[in-house]
């Protein structure tokens, strides 16, 4: 990734905060951000999995830290701010990444336990987050993104907590650039669809052999036919925090092989 980086430094002597940052599309972001420049803080649960991404940074040359935060846990939350404040003067960028994935159907009741610490990660936790660097991000202005989903705009089976939430991440995107372009700050969404993660093959008893499986084999949900790597979605997210989207704001990009646009062409609502 690094080596088609070469010449770009778009962040540049700025300061990023990743939420969700030590694996997936956050440590693909992180990874990103840092080839391009900027000092990333890399703020997550896991301290092995943190360590090892800023280890990776460091190794291609980047600069980054880990700052331990808990999203469903407001004083880890207050605390990583702290943490962050004491360390730099300002924050260019933050990325929202953080969230937990449990499923259960509407008829089953197999929701209602999960309800509370899924919306308390996906949605109150960063909210939290974005409030107490508030006033480091209006130091110097910036740009913020935050992650929703295809499942905002589809809904699926069995999701529906994890696909609301994604929903009211968009309506909060929209809701943050109102509110934060008095200070200079851009907010924008990004939606992934299926993206390769170790969500989808960690699990397995031969994670490389599924993760490659996962990687090959075509599918018909969307117009490009395969899932996406973890770097795909991060090069968009580098685009809307970067000055070459500077008129962009209060918007939603979708990172998803053309799912949600086939999907609703379907359905008659494009034409």
């Amino acid at each position: 990734m690094t080596a088609n980086l070469i010449g770009m430094a778009r962040f540049s002597g700025k300061a990023a905060l990743v939420s969700g940052g030590a694996s997936g599309i956050g440590r693909a972001t992180a990874q990103r951000l840092a080839a391009e420049g900027a000092h990333v803080f890399i703020a997550d649960l896991n301290a092995d999995l943190a360590d090892q991404t800023v280890t990776q940074i460091h190794r291609s040359g980047g600069s980054a830290v880990f700052v331990y935060v808990d999203l469903a846990d407001d004083s880890s939350v207050q605390s990583c701010a702290r943490e962050v404040a004491e360390t730099v003067p300002a924050l260019h960028i933050l990325v929202n990444n953080a969230a937990l994935l449990r499923q259960g159907r509407i008829e089953d009741g197999g929701w209602i336990e999960n309800w509370e610490i899924e919306t308390r990660v996906g949605l109150r936790g960063w909210v939290m987050m974005t409030q107490h660097l508030l006033p480091l991000l209006k130091a110097e202005g910036g740009a913020i993104v935050n992650l929703s989903s295809e499942g905002g705009y589809l809904g699926r089976p069995g999701m529906w907590v994890y696909d609301a939430i994604k929903a009211g991440v968009v309506s909060t995107t929209k809701t943050m650039a109102q509110e934060f372009t008095q200070y200079g700050i851009r907010v924008n969404a990004v939606a992934p669809g299926w993206i390769v993660t170790e969500m989808h093959f960690a699990s397995d008893p031969d994670p490389a052999a599924r993760k490659k499986v996962l990687e090959e084999t075509p599918i018909d949900s969307c117009l490009l036919q395969r899932r996406a790597g973890p770097e795909e979605v991060a090069g968009a997210i580098a685009f809307l925090l970067s000055d070459d989207a500077s008129y962009i704001t209060g918007t939603t990009l979708h990172v998803d092989g053309g799912r949600v646009g086939m999907n609703l062409g379907h359905l008659g609502i494009l034409e």
